[in-house]
């Protein structure tokens, strides 16, 4: 429904836009495509001037309704990501990771590399394989690979 209010603003304007740019650049240059009379030319005036106010108005009310539903799909992506969050804290709690682990686990999920993680927490890469280990056997999943799966299933039910 919006694309095609918006065809239609698009389309009343660039109507009014031909309509008033035909009749200026025809007084301009002395070119006339029509002989009209004085009314007709008053109307076709008022007709360009009505068509960009209302295309104008168009899309103001467009770019409103744009806006709040970007709010709004803004908000439930933080209420999504917040529950996400929640999800992954209650597994790992459920799964009696350590602290340590848990933040691991987290690291995994966000797509960071054993190298990376090891970085980051200042760790030997063998001891963050340890932990890794851990995670995955307190999960009852075999892998990296399942832990995100896991959590993605999690995310698209209902789906």
């Amino acid at each position: 429904m919006t694309e095609k209010l918006i065809i239609f603003a698009v389309a009343l304007e660039l109507i009014a836009l031909s309509l008033f740019g035909i009749e200026f650049f025809g007084s301009i240059f002395g070119i006339s495509s029509l002989e009209v009379s004085w009314n007709v030319h008053e109307i076709i005036e008022l007709s360009s001037i009505t068509g960009l106010l209302l295309g104008a108005i168009l899309s103001l009310v467009l770019l409103r309704i744009s806006l709040r539903r970007n709010r709004r799909i803004e908000e439930q992506l933080g209420y999504a990501s917040s529950s996400f969050h929640e999800l992954l804290v209650a597994k790992f709690e459920e799964w009696k990771l350590s602290k340590a682990e848990a933040e691991i686990a987290l690291l995994i999920v966000k797509g960071f590399s054993v190298a990376e993680i090891a970085k980051l927490r200042g760790k030997s890469e063998g001891t963050v394989k340890a932990q890794n280990t851990a995670i995955y056997q307190k999960s009852g999943l075999s892998g990296r690979v399942q832990l995100v799966s896991y959590f993605i299933e999690e995310l698209t039910q209902g789906f």
